[in-house]
């Protein structure tokens, strides 16, 4: 009988897509691989010194391979999380945005087994404070979406919301007459304002406070401040190469990505893309246009480019230039079989390399944790 690795995922399962990404994608993938995910979610109890108890309940009634967090001592607290290492549970923190918000786990870092870094940039800074880290960077589950032969439409795609250096990848392409499939919903001002009606100002201060401690978060916070003043991240909503579609569910978005002839992709972090030098990033959108066998386009990125061979998996620009005569030939009627192509080849590198499982493999191997491959 096959052993099916337990999983305690202390989580905050929010009912929104920046939480519930994870679901499709990690716990999915994961459970084909006899790993079983169960969530305890702190939202459920009526304050954290509540969840904090149940969680060490849990655990005295339960056994689990494995308990792993994303949050900080602020909803797990050190003293819980010391109880559950007597328990010789091995236990990882995982550090989905480690790039742009570190000092969120400063202080609880260094007391978990083991910290997934998804950023390798600011791997010196958990080091510094005592973590045992290590970078492994997103991935996606091909399971989601299995290819069709659907004809290609010839148009540019970008599913999210537009804003940074978003919003100026997409205003290139439109006032140079590229089509451009955008899948959102707009923010008007009336929802502007509701979203600064509940702006904690103080948590705004104190990531501000914390970004100027180490060189990419200066660099973060003045691209901010730069796009503010500007305000360089307006989008063009008057062209008419824009075609503007509601946000579409997670569920449809793999499918949506393979569709198209090529998918715009933003490795710029946050307004990073109204420097001379942005911040680059790689994120979950680098790994899910490719799993679902689309198009990755987008500026060139020397860590994502090892991921996905520039001219046969993926296309890269350096320039606007470049972005400009790219996106007319890769946008052409006479590509299609060029397209096809590399569609599926990007499919077969995320299938063989860049799946969550794979990603899990490494940090199994490394807590020394046995699981049936």
């Amino acid at each position: 009988k096959r052993r099916r690795m337990k999983i305690l995922y202390y989580f905050k399962d929010q009912d929104t897509p920046m939480y519930q990404w994870q679901r499709f994608h990690i716990f999915e993938d994961l459970s084909k691989h006899g790993c079983e995910i169960t969530v305890l979610n702190p939202l459920k109890y009526s304050t954290v010194d509540n969840a904090n108890s149940a969680l060490i309940k849990h655990l005295a009634s339960v056994h689990y391979d494995l308990f792993m967090t994303p949050h900080n001592e602020n909803d797990l607290y050190i003293e819980t999380l010391q109880n559950i290492r007597k328990k010789s549970i091995p236990t990882l923190l995982i550090c989905f945005d480690n790039l742009t918000t570190p000092h969120f786990h400063k202080k609880i870092c260094k007391y978990f087994d083991l910290v997934w870094l998804t950023s390798k940039e600011t791997k010196y800074l958990f080091d510094k404070w005592g973590a045992n880290s290590k970078f492994l960077p997103y991935a996606a589950n091909p399971n989601l979406y299995i290819p069709q032969n659907n004809a290609d439409i010839l148009k540019v795609l970008f599913i999210g919301t537009p804003y940074g250096s978003r919003t100026k990848m997409i205003n290139i392409l439109l006032n140079n007459n590229i089509p451009v499939s955008l899948y959102a919903n707009i923010v008007g001002p009336a929802n502007n304002q509701n979203n600064k009606n509940h702006t904690n100002y103080k948590d705004l201060i104190n990531s501000g406070l914390n970004m100027l401690h180490y060189p990419i978060g200066r660099k973060l916070l003045y691209a901010s401040i730069k796009n503010k003043v500007f305000k360089q991240s307006v989008l063009n909503l008057k062209s008419e190469c824009l075609e503007t579609h509601p946000a579409i569910p997670l569920q449809l978005m793999m499918e949506t990505y393979s569709q198209y002839a090529i998918a715009l992709s933003s490795v710029a972090n946050r307004h990073t893309g109204v420097l001379k030098h942005p911040v680059n990033i790689v994120n979950l959108r680098s790994f899910e246009i490719p799993a679902a066998a689309g198009l990755q386009f987008c500026s060139y990125n020397s860590e994502l480019a090892e991921y996905f061979e520039s001219g046969k998996e993926a296309v890269y620009y350096t320039n606007e230039q470049d972005m400009l005569e790219k996106a007319r030939f890769y946008l052409s009627s006479q590509q299609t079989s060029l397209r096809q192509k590399m569609k599926l080849a990007a499919r077969r590198r995320a299938e063989n390399e860049h799946t969550w499982f794979c990603r899990f493999q490494k940090v199994f191997d490394n807590l020394g944790l046995k699981y049936d491959k």
